[in-house]
């Protein structure tokens, strides 16, 4: 399982630590991408990767390192605190860039118009930290952005949701249990 972490954390976390501490342990091939560390710039939405620069972006950053490695990631890992329902602008920034490793043309799948992918589909995982004064709509907005991005990918994807209060060793369990789900 080739799998790419998008840590959208603008400080250290322990979820990341953990994740690439289990993958590293079971011989997994994986890329870690701290995104607070690298140089994304906003997508302008010029349509360039469709056509002008199939599966390249123009924009020289450092999203070319990430868009590699997800060409030939079989999962996804994105790991963010959730804000207003959302990811964080760290993540969000990233997401908005992977529009090259979809295909310019559009095909109509259970009603819904879509770009095939390049590069095949993944398994989207989304591990959101909820804020301490959490709204009770952030849960239900995270869980179906999740599921539209994934639709937008034509993968699969599993959310775990945790607060801040959450005891370490319970969430450990849980991220192993996620895991476990995409081998299967």
């Amino acid at each position: 399982m080739n799998t790419v972490i998008l840590d959208g954390f603008n400080c250290e976390n322990p979820f990341s630590k953990y994740l690439t501490k289990q993958l590293a342990a079971k011989g997994e091939v994986f890329s870690v991408f701290r995104l607070k560390d690298m140089n994304i710039l906003p997508c302008t939405s010029c349509g360039s990767c469709g056509c002008q620069t199939p599966g390249q972006c123009v924009i020289k950053d450092d999203m070319s390192q990430i868009l590699r490695a997800m060409a030939s990631s079989k999962v996804m890992i994105l790991l963010t605190k959730v804000r207003f329902g959302g990811y964080s602008s760290l993540l969000k920034k990233a997401m908005d860039r992977t529009m090259p490793i979809g295909l310019p043309f559009y095909i109509k799948e259970d009603g819904h118009l879509l770009h095939s992918m390049r590069y095949g589909r993944k398994h989207i995982i989304a591990i959101g930290m909820l804020p301490q004064q959490n709204h009770p709509g952030h849960e239900n907005n995270f869980r179906r952005l999740v599921s539209a991005n994934a639709l937008n990918m034509q993968s699969s994807c599993s959310t775990l949701l945790l607060k801040p209060t959450d005891d370490m060793a319970v969430t450990e369990k849980e991220l192993d249990i996620v895991l476990d789900e995409v081998k299967k």
